[in-house]
């Protein structure tokens, strides 16, 4: 079976007429009928009945017509995507961002998509990295930022930075206004006694913290388990506990007042912001672009001091002019 004898067929097919089809693909009937012939005999059964109006496809050419006409289809896609990105990059490459960051992050790469390459379609989603693992794993993304990103054979990950953690407490009492005070910072062991509110498993703050527990012997006082960062806002403001998140994502609440963040002397309580990539044997000129625009967004973000108290790692040096910070050698933190 070849390509030319899979075209012919449907067109003839698609035309229902030997003739027709010859002058649409400016080829004489009889190479059209040869092709045909070829293709009947490599399936070994008749694909078209020819009568004095034309031809009529059997049932197995019915079966073979849909699934021909896709891969045809999916062809000329392909020649076009090719053609495409040998003269500039173009067309559509799918993006998952995390909440924390999304509000803020997905305007910049749209921007600098549109400034500096019109003929991309950045398509932008945002979850919990759970979800942004499954659309991974169904190939429904080509880049993803996610934090804590667990390793896989089927994925690239490149860290980014690394952004200490906070409990975020109201800013006020809710019953009387008044200012509460906090201490200067938390140890882990405190996460016994503090009234949590936390996201569900598999969230990766939550999973960071039962592995940390579980490492150091200690306990959640867990009292409601919440459903999202608007969620956890929402119920830390009321007054029903205190929550474990990163600053990006309080920036606006931290800056009217509405919420404090309370750090941890206890180092490992922070989370890794990574860029995820399925591992292909090729990456296409526009992800390619993209990925360089979204680092460099990053970098914007770092430099206008989005993260508070982060840490850039090596993936995104290049694209950070603030000097590098030396590495502290490897200590056992005091929980």
């Amino acid at each position: 079976m070849n390509f030319e004898d899979l075209n012919a067929f449907v067109v003839v097919a698609r035309q229902r007429s030997f003739s027709r089809a010859s002058t649409e693909l400016r080829v004489a009937v009889s190479a059209l009928s040869k092709r045909v012939q070829r293709l009947e005999h490599a399936m070994g059964c008749e694909l078209l009945v020819r009568h004095s109006k034309g031809v009529s496809l059997t049932s197995a050419g019915g079966v073979v017509l849909e699934r021909a006409g896709e891969l045809l289809d999916r062809f000329d896609h392909l020649e076009r995507d090719v053609y495409a990105a040998l003269e500039t990059p173009g067309g559509e490459v799918r993006i998952a961002m995390p909440p924390a960051t999304s509000r803020f992050l997905a305007p910049l790469v749209y921007d600098r998509c549109k400034r500096q390459f019109p003929d991309l379609a950045p398509v932008i989603r945002t979850g919990p990295s759970d979800a942004i693992h499954q659309w991974l794993a169904a190939d429904e993304l080509d880049l993803a930022l996610m934090y804590n990103a667990e390793d896989s054979s089927a994925l690239v990950i490149q860290p980014l930075l690394v952004e200490p953690l906070f409990v975020v407490a109201p800013a006020r009492d809710p019953i009387t206004g008044a200012a509460v005070e906090y201490p200067a910072s938390y140890a882990l062991s405190d996460l016994s006694r503090l009234p949590l509110l936390l996201n569900r498993r598999p969230h990766s703050i939550r999973v960071l913290l039962d592995r940390l527990c579980a490492r150091y012997a200690q306990r959640l006082n867990l009292v409601f388990e919440v459903d999202g960062i608007e969620m956890l806002k929402g119920m830390v403001t009321a007054g029903h506990g205190v929550g474990i998140f990163g600053a990006a994502g309080l920036r606006d609440e931290l800056a009217r007042g509405e919420l404090v963040a309370i750090p941890f002397s206890f180092p490992l309580l922070s989370w890794t912001l990574c860029l995820v990539t399925p591992r292909r044997d090729e990456v296409s000129p526009a992800v390619s672009v993209v990925r360089n625009l979204l680092l460099d967004a990053i970098g914007q973000l770092i430099q206008q001091d989005f993260w508070k108290g982060v840490r850039v790692l090596e993936g995104l040096q290049p694209i950070c002019t603030a000097p590098r910070r030396p590495r502290n050698r490897t200590t056992t933190p005091n929980p």
